[in-house]
């Protein structure tokens, strides 16, 4: 199939060495048919970056999406993620949220509940420099945004994940 679909895109078919009516028309939506399926399995098997479609729908909210991700430590408000957008603070704040379907703060708050996950599975973190990493001011706030986020403690989740990550033969008490 793709020897045919060359052939045809580089000027004809092999039988009859001319092209044919409608020939680009069908080459080009078989590749966007291979395409659109590659990109389909790409995603589906978990390999496409968090809101990888965002990013790639709209340049600008891209870069606000971007950023808070690259510093989500970053006491971002909506007036400077607008700025990186390159928009006005009304328009960043509607378009965000009609393409992402949240507020800029509580996709903030998700990124950094996400980032506060890998960095409390870091050795010797504690609590309270998670919360100074991601831009909370105190460790309490960081512990109520967490619990609310994942509905357990930052140390309850903390405990869960490294006891889930120890191999079975570790967890096996010796004989």
């Amino acid at each position: 199939m793709v020897a045919l679909v060359e052939g045809l895109l580089k000027g004809g078919s092999r039988a009859s060495g001319h092209r044919r009516a409608g020939d680009m028309v069908v080459c080009g939506l078989i590749a966007a048919t291979v395409l659109s399926s590659a990109i389909r399995l790409w995603a589906e098997l978990g390999c496409a970056p968090d809101r990888w479609l965002h990013r790639v729908s709209d340049p600008f909210i891209s870069r606000a999406l971007d950023a808070m991700h690259e510093s989500p430590g970053r006491a971002w408000s909506v007036s400077e993620l607008a700025q990186v957008a390159t928009m006005s603070r009304s328009s960043f704040a509607e378009r965000f949220a009609t393409l992402v379907g949240q507020t800029p703060a509580s996709y903030l708050t998700d990124v950094r509940m996400e980032s506060g996950k890998q960095v409390l599975l870091r050795e010797h973190v504690t609590i309270a420099d998670a919360a100074l990493q991601l831009g909370y001011e105190s460790e309490a706030g960081f512990r109520r945004a967490f619990q609310r986020h994942t509905g357990v403690s930052p140390a309850a989740w903390r405990t869960r994940q490294r006891a889930q990550s120890v191999p079975a033969a570790e967890a096996l008490p010796a004989a």
